[in-house]
């Protein structure tokens, strides 16, 4: 299916690695004007590098999701700089740690920055991006979220709390923002190959000695441009009708 979003000014996080940079790329070949968030400077940078060479209109900006001071800051500059304002949220970024370890061996400050990062985050840049889009009534807004919150078991307790309520949010978004012209849904990547489920990997093996269960999962993951395909659909036009939730491989 070609896809048309040139009228779409889309706000990225976690744009530098993963499915983040994948969908930047991704809707960049169908016109869209990007502004790529994250706080990683050197990945934003290889991102932006290859956005310059596609020819894409786009934006890029260190931002620390944790900081509503600076999310408000960041966001207004971009709301500012895009024509129209930012009509689209696509929100990745995110944390994973604590997995395959007890919850009375989780250490407090674990799960305190998961939560403050996956959950926090997400509440930071919705909350900002949603004022703006409803001066206007329009938008989309999707979230990430988790089959280890949403269908479990999940091998981290932090990361499976900090996705549940990220679900919870959504399905609160929808019924606030639905009214007011804002398309909201959250989408539950499977065993995607990025920085972050690596980490995961090797996180697990490092906690339980289990080689032959690192490598087969190792081997299971997937490809992030596959999820990019679907961002792309999903927050354009032709996917008006769509509702909720959608779960990948």
């Amino acid at each position: 299916m070609k896809l048309d979003l040139q009228r779409k000014n889309i706000l990225i996080t976690g744009a530098a690695t993963g499915m983040g940079r994948a969908t930047a790329l991704e809707v960049a070949k169908h016109g869209a004007s990007v502004g790529i968030a994250d706080i990683n400077g050197e990945g934003l940078k290889e991102v932006s590098e290859k956005l310059s060479a596609s020819g894409c209109n786009h934006k890029s900006i260190l931002m620390d999701v944790t900081s509503i001071e600076e999310v408000e800051k960041k966001i207004n500059e971009l709301e500012d700089w895009f024509e129209g304002g930012i009509n689209t949220l696509v929100h990745f970024a995110g944390a994973l740690e604590g997995s395959v370890v007890d919850i009375d061996e989780l250490p407090s400050e674990t799960w305190n920055r998961i939560i403050n990062i996956n959950l926090n985050g997400t509440y930071n840049v919705s909350r900002v991006v949603a004022k703006f889009m409803k001066t206007r009534n329009e938008g989309v807004i999707l979230l990430t979220s988790s089959g280890a919150g949403v269908l479990g078991p999940g091998s981290s307790p932090p990361y499976s709390a900090s996705k549940g309520g990220t679900h919870g949010l959504t399905f609160n978004l929808q019924n606030y923002l639905g009214p007011q012209g804002i398309r909201v849904h959250d989408i539950l990547p499977g065993n995607i190959k990025s920085p972050l489920k690596e980490g995961q990997l090797r996180e697990a093996l490092k906690n339980t000695g289990d080689e032959k269960t690192y490598e087969e999962h190792y081997a299971e993951l997937g490809d992030p441009a596959g999820v990019a395909k679907i961002v792309a659909f999903i927050i354009s036009d032709d996917a008006s009708y769509l509702k909720g939730s959608i779960v990948t491989r």
